[in-house]
C-alpha cells in the first residue's frame, strides 16, 4: 500500500480528505488530512500513520489541529479552535483519538474506516496518480508553430506562464514522480539535510523555515536534479518551446507540447497564497523566487508552482469544472518543425548555452552546433 488518494468529504460540512502512504521498513507510514471548505470556517486536521505493513492494514492515530490554510496550530490556537467547535457544534467534528482502517480497492481507490469516542465513519477516496495518458487535448488554433507564436506575442506579458514537455506526460512534480508521497518527511527530514549540504555553497545567508527562503532552496535543489514538489515553468513562450523541442529530432514519432496556464485567471479566483506545502488543502500555488544560488533563474524567465497533488491536471480540471473557467490549455506541435523552431530560437539568443550560464551550457551549445549533421 503505496501512494496518494484524494476525495472529497460529503455531508453537511464538506472538505477533502488526502492520504499520502509510504512502504518503509516493514511498515506503511505517512499521513492524512482533513481541510473543509472555506465558508465553514473550521480548522484543518492532520493525522500520523504508522502500521505494520501487512492486511488489514489497521492504525490507531492521534489528531493534530492544523489552521484552515496550512500549518499545524499552537497549542494556545489550538485550544482556542476546540472552544469554538464545541461551542458550534457540541463537540469536535474529529476524534482526538481515532481506530483507522485503510483497504486498497482493486480499481486503486482507498476506502478508509474509522471510529473513535463513539463516532464513526467511511470514506473511498480515489489515487491521484504520476502514470496514466494526459487527457488534455491540444488548441485547434495553436497547430502549427506561426500560430503559437503569433498568438503569444498578442497576449499581454505575465499574464500566462508556459511549460515545454517532448511528450505528452501529465504534469507532476519531480517528488511525486518517484515512489514517495509523504510530503511531510520530506519537509522534516530531506530539506533540513540537504539545507545543510548546500549552505556553504551558496553566498546569500539562507534561513530554512523563511518561506521565501524555502522557495529559494527547494528551486536549488530543484535545479540541481533533487526530487521537489516543483514544477518548472517560464514566463517566456519561447523559453518553454525550446525545453520542448531541444532533444526532438524532425522525424521522431514524439509529441511536443507546450502548456499553457493563465495564471492570472488562477489567482484572481485563488489569490497570491503563501504555501505550506504538507499540512495544507490540496493546492497549486505559484511562486517567483529570488534569483539567489542559482544563475539559470533569470535567463529562463523561471517560476515554478508547488504543488501536495500528484495528477495536477486532474486538480486544475475539477477547478475549471466548479468554477466554469479554462485555466490550463495546451498547444501540441508536429516534430517535423522542430529544426523551424530551434532556428528562430537560435536568432532570439534562446541557446542551451544562454540557459544555461556556465561550462555544461557553453559545451552542450558548442557540441549542438559544430557536431550537427550536415543538411
Amino acid at each position: 500500500m503505496q501512494g496518494q488518494w484524494i476525495g472529497d468529504i460529503e455531508g453537511e460540512v464538506g472538505g477533502t480528505l488526502r492520504v499520502e502512504l509510504e512502504r518503509r521498513g516493514g511498515f506503511v507510514v505517512g499521513n492524512a488530512y482533513i481541510f473543509y471548505e472555506p465558508q465553514h470556517q473550521l480548522p484543518g486536521f492532520k493525522f500520523l500513520i504508522r502500521m505494520p505493513d501487512v492486511s488489514p492494514y489497521k492504525a490507531e492515530v492521534v489528531t493534530s489541529y492544523c489552521y484552515s490554510d496550512g500549518g499545524i496550530m499552537t497549542y494556545d490556537d489550538r485550544a482556542k479552535a476546540e472552544r469554538d467547535i464545541a461551542e458550534r457544534f457540541g463537540g469536535p467534528p474529529v476524534p482526538t483519538n481515532i481506530h483507522a482502517v485503510f483497504t486498497e480497492k482493486e480499481d486503486g481507490s482507498l476506502k478508509v474506516d474509522w471510529s473513535g469516542q463513539g463516532q464513526f465513519g467511511s470514506e473511498t477516496i480515489a489515487a491521484s496518480k504520476a502514470t496514466g495518458d494526459s487527457l488534455l487535448v491540444g488548441r485547434n488554433d495553436l497547430k502549427t508553430w506561426s500560430d503559437f507564436r503569433q498568438w503569444a506575442v498578442d497576449q499581454d506579458p505575465r499574464r500566462f506562464i508556459f511549460r515545454g514537455q517532448s511528450k505528452p506526460f501529465k504534469l507532476t512534480t519531480t517528488f511525486h514522480r518517484t515512489w514517495r508521497s509523504d510530503l511531510s518527511a520530506w519537509v522534516l527530514d530531506d530539506v533540513r539535510r540537504l539545507y545543510g549540504a548546500i549552505i556553504e555553497r551558496v553566498s546569500f545567508p539562507l534561513q530554512l523555515g523563511n518561506l521565501e527562503h524555502n522557495a529559494v532552496i527547494w528551486s536549488i535543489l530543484q535545479h540541481h536534479g533533487y526530487p521537489t514538489p516543483l514544477l518548472d515553468w517560464s514566463f517566456s513562450p519561447f523559453v518553454s518551446a525550446f525545453f520542448a523541442f531541444h532533444t526532438v529530432k524532425a522525424d521522431s514519432d514524439c509529441k511536443p507540447r507546450i502548456f499553457i496556464f493563465d495564471k492570472a485567471a488562477w489567482e484572481e479566483s485563488y489569490g497570491r497564497q503563501a504555501f505550506i506545502v504538507d499540512a495544507a488543502p490540496p493546492q497549486l500555488v505559484t511562486i517567483e523566487n529570488m534569483a539567489v544560488g542559482n544563475p539559470r533563474y533569470a535567463p529562463q524567465q523561471a517560476l515554478a508552482a508547488v504543488s501536495n497533488v500528484t495528477d495536477i491536471e486532474a486538480f486544475i480540471r475539477k477547478r475549471e469544472q466548479a468554477d466554469g473557467k479554462s485555466y490550463l490549455e495546451v498547444c501540441d506541435l508536429l516534430p517535423a518543425e522542430g529544426p523551424r523552431i530551434m532556428k528562430e530560437l537560435e536568432l532570439m539568443g534562446i541557446t542551451f548555452g544562454s540557459l544555461f550560464p556556465g561550462l555544461d551550457g557553453i559545451c552542450k551549445d558548442l557540441k549542438d552546433r559544430l557536431f550537427a549533421e550536415p543538411v
